[in-house]
């Protein structure tokens, strides 16, 4: 019998766990388990949560004992699901299985999410970073969690890390985009159509159809460009672009874990209308609305800077400094004009408030209609902004 299994016998009728004179009291909102930005953006029916207390006070009253996911690094369901063991002593009691994952599963490492997938949710891990998608959202990144932190922001189906297409000058009026279109906003579902996705240890992979911004016979709803204004169009005559992207997710590069190998694949084909030219976004990060100082990876001198150029890496940190991330593109990659990033920001609530970076890649139109794939790699560093540093200069030195 398992140590714990034994101690289980000690529990007081309070909930809490003695230990001879010694009592546990459980953190229920332990980062470990909850994180407020990650639960409100995970379920559509909580989107008007209005502050992190909030967020909090369901979860402990409503969402622990729903079996509801309240990080991205674990949830009660699949922790009982993956520990055959730890299911049989508590059943569906999702409380107590938190309960013991904080006093005991994650000193015995073991891990709270079923590996492969659960229930349109899929999660992969190496040390202390976590990267989940779901179908919700497509098989877009919707978490991504280092340090206990969730660092993604998955408000709507617009945010998440995702590619994206937009041929100017119709931008959002003829935009394909991986995790769903506007209308999708908070739904449970999208109208990106998921083929397959796939998750191991620490590879995940995808394929996806994804929907365009704008439903066909839509119109746009913000002031955009010059030809996509408020009230303009979609020029899409279908709600999903009939031709797959797709990405490998790999955590481990340039000899450390917290070193993120993003991959992403593009078929150009069918019917697009006339266009200057178009830009692929490998991938579009979300970050949550603490990410606000915005600082370049100065390749000249190796050196983190206050942000200054478009072509040089960005990265977002909080202002401690204590959690970061950057994205870095190789050069020399399929583009015939030029790469750049995009950063911005949205205001919001605690849950909706986002900082923004973009790894565009743009191409002139082709000269034929035949179909064309197009690929491109990304990589993304995470952790304090010490360690972001050191990976951008691990893949300078790796990627000449």
């Amino acid at each position: 019998m398992a140590p714990w299994m034994v101690l289980l016998l000690l529990v007081g009728a309070t909930g809490d766990v003695h230990f001879g004179s010694h009592v546990f009291h459980p953190d229920y909102a332990h980062p470990l388990v909850f994180d407020p930005v990650f639960y409100v953006n995970a379920y559509s029916d909580l989107g008007q949560l209005a502050t992190p207390q909030i967020a909090k006070d369901h979860w402990l009253n409503h969402g622990m004992d729903e079996g509801r996911q309240g990080s991205g690094q674990f949830h009660s369901k699949q922790y009982l699901k993956r520990n055959a063991e730890i299911s049989r002593a508590f059943g569906q009691d999702y409380k107590a299985a938190i309960k013991h994952f904080l006093e005991f599963g994650q000193y015995e490492h073991l891990q709270g999410y079923v590996l492969g997938g659960y229930n349109g949710r899929y999660t992969m891990s190496v040390g202390h970073l976590f990267i989940g998608a779901s179908a919700r959202m497509g098989g877009a990144i919707d978490s991504l969690v280092w340090g206990k932190k969730e660092f993604i922001n998955a408000w709507d189906h617009g945010r998440e890390i995702q590619t994206t297409i937009n041929a100017i000058p119709y931008g959002e009026c003829f935009n394909p985009t991986e995790a769903g279109g506007a209308s999708d906003y908070k739904s449970p579902t999208t109208k990106s159509v998921l083929q397959n996705i796939t998750v191991n240890a620490n590879v995940m992979t995808s394929k996806v159809y994804p929907a365009f911004w704008i439903r066909a016979g839509g119109h746009e709803v913000n002031n955009r460009t010059r030809v996509c204004m408020r009230g303009s169009p979609a020029v899409n005559t279908v709600d999903t672009y009939n031709h797959a992207f797709s990405k490998v997710v790999t955590i481990g590069c340039a000899g450390v874990d917290y070193c993120i190998k993003y991959e992403s694949g593009f078929e150009i084909a069918g019917k697009w209308p006339k266009y200057d030219f178009i830009n692929l976004v490998a991938p579009a990060v979300y970050l949550t609305a603490n990410f606000t100082n915005l600082l370049n990876y100065n390749p000249e001198n190796h050196q983190l800077q206050p942000h200054t150029k478009s072509t040089w890496p960005p990265i977002y940190t909080t202002p401690d400094h204590k959690y970061a991330l950057g994205v870095y593109a190789p050069d020399g990659q399929d583009t015939d004009m030029f790469m750049y990033y995009l950063t911005g920001q949205h205001d919001g609530n605690f849950a909706n408030k986002t900082n923004s970076m973009h790894v565009v890649f743009r191409k002139r139109p082709f000269p034929d209609a035949s179909p064309r794939h197009l690929a491109y790699v990304t990589y993304i560093c995470v952790g304090n902004v010490d360690m972001v540093a050191d990976c951008m200069r691990r893949l300078q030195n790796t990627l000449v």
